[in-house]
């Protein structure tokens, strides 16, 4: 069993970093190359894709985790939906009086301070539960 789950949580990494891996790469292509609607809609599509499939494994890989586990993993995902909830609305707000410029402030610089949030959210829920100290199957 324990393999099943070193196993699991390495093929979530491996997803996570084809996700990173096509967004960063899409966002390179787009940004800066000159390609037709059509490539970027593809390559819209194949990081869409590449996400929802990490998000899948993620999802079936909790069910191979320790009760302890699960709360840390859900607790972070809460804090970081919060604190993503709470910059979309206070860059909402903020546009409403002030022009925020599209180079510094765009959604595609949201997405890395949703994952910065994820991992804030994961080492505060690791520190309340002493999770690094313990054993845990």
């Amino acid at each position: 069993m324990e393999t099943r789950k070193n196993h699991l949580s390495e093929r979530v990494q491996v997803y996570a970093i084809v996700w990173v891996l096509s967004y960063i790469g899409s966002l390179f292509a787009l940004k800066t190359l000159a390609i037709p609607k059509e490539a970027g809609v593809v390559l819209t599509i194949v990081t869409v894709i590449a996400f929802a499939v990490f998000a899948y494994k993620y999802y079936r890989s909790i069910f191979f985790m320790d009760e302890v586990q699960i709360k840390i993993q859900m607790e972070a995902v809460v804090i970081a939906f919060s604190l993503g909830l709470l910059l979309l609305m206070t860059l909402g707000l903020l546009d409403l009086f002030i022009t925020l410029n599209k180079e510094d402030w765009s959604y595609r610089f949201v997405i890395p301070m949703l994952i910065g949030f994820y991992f804030i959210g994961l080492f505060i829920s690791k520190r309340k539960y002493h999770f690094e100290n313990e054993k845990h199957d």
